[in-house]
């Protein structure tokens, strides 16, 4: 099989260095997710990633920046009309950050508008992983043809993973983003939901609700992320808590949340089980945190997952 498959939006970043100035990077939650896999999987299992870009300077610095970190893109397509997103961070004194965002109008928008290229993307993967952003931003008709090409996908054997990662802001509205969650909950084989983002969203009380909903919608392999608090995982033999790796005092929590789901697809796809993988993934997103921006550099990575 070719490897793994992350679809939706990169966007430039802009983050305070601390000293008065911003530093440009690019990212957004599944590319994220990407660069973890990309980090902590062996070479040879190839990283592709699926969006859209324009055809400007930034653009091509984007496409620049995600070949040279050694992530297919292949799979990207170019809009003549429109360019990326773009967001900025702002940080508190515990490390908790806010966002502002510029992306109403970004390429990224169209990219599930060539259903022929959806599936092409997809024949062969071993993983496809996209979010509730990736579905949100590609509207109804998009994320039809997403589902269209992961049902296809998993007949030919891929794997799906999910990050409900729900943004009010983004979708339509409250019940177009409830119908999709229970339709791709169905089909998804491993789904990796934050505690704070399903309460907003469906009005759970407690991860163990969360995990209950999701089973039973159909999916195999749950794991709620609870920030600070105790993952929980859930899967056919149980549920069980996995209380958090501490790594100091938090500078940025921005793609903690991303770095997680990296490290545990990774641990997952090399054969360790999902206790171990959420170590793995809970040391990942420690280390995460410790840097600005959504990125930690690959091999800082690689050190903590301890694959």
């Amino acid at each position: 099989m070719r490897g793994v498959v992350s679809i939706g939006e990169c966007m430039v970043e802009f983050f305070d260095r601390g000293d008065g100035l911003w530093q440009r990077g690019f990212a957004g939650d599944t590319l994220n997710v990407a660069w973890a896999l990309r980090a902590l999987l062996p070479a040879e299992i190839p990283v592709d990633y699926l969006t859209r870009v324009g055809r400007d300077a930034v653009s091509q610095a984007m496409l620049d920046f995600i070949a040279d970190a050694g992530i297919g893109t292949g799979s990207i397509t170019r809009d003549l009309d429109r360019t990326v997103g773009l967001y900025t961070i702002a940080t508190d004194a515990k490390g908790e950050r806010s966002f502002s965002y510029w992306r109403d109008n970004s390429a990224a928008r169209g990219l599930a508008g060539d259903a022929a290229h959806l599936h092409r993307s997809l024949t062969g993967a071993r993983l496809v992983y996209l979010s509730g952003i990736t579905a949100a931003i590609v509207g109804a008709q998009g994320r039809e043809a997403l589902l269209d090409a992961l049902f296809q996908a998993r007949a030919q054997g891929a794997l799906v993973a999910f990050d409900p990662n729900y943004r009010a802001r983004l979708w339509d509205s409250a019940e177009a983003m409830r119908n999709f969650i229970r339709r791709i909950a169905g089909l998804a084989d491993i789904l990796l939901p934050t505690f704070d983002d399903e309460a907003a969203g469906f009005g759970d009380t407690t991860p163990a609700a969360t995990a209950a909903r999701l089973t039973g919608w159909g999916c195999g392999e749950v794991v709620v992320k609870n920030g600070s608090k105790p993952t929980l995982l859930c899967t056919a033999t149980g549920a069980t808590e996995h209380p958090p790796a501490s790594e100091g005092t938090p500078v940025d929590t921005t793609g903690a949340g991303d770095g997680f789901n990296g490290g545990y697809l990774a641990a997952r796809l090399t054969g360790h089980a999902p206790e171990r993988a959420v170590q793995v993934a809970q040391a990942v997103a420690a280390r995460v945190i410790t840097r600005r921006g959504a990125l930690a550099p690959m091999d800082a990575l690689r050190g903590a997952a301890g694959l």
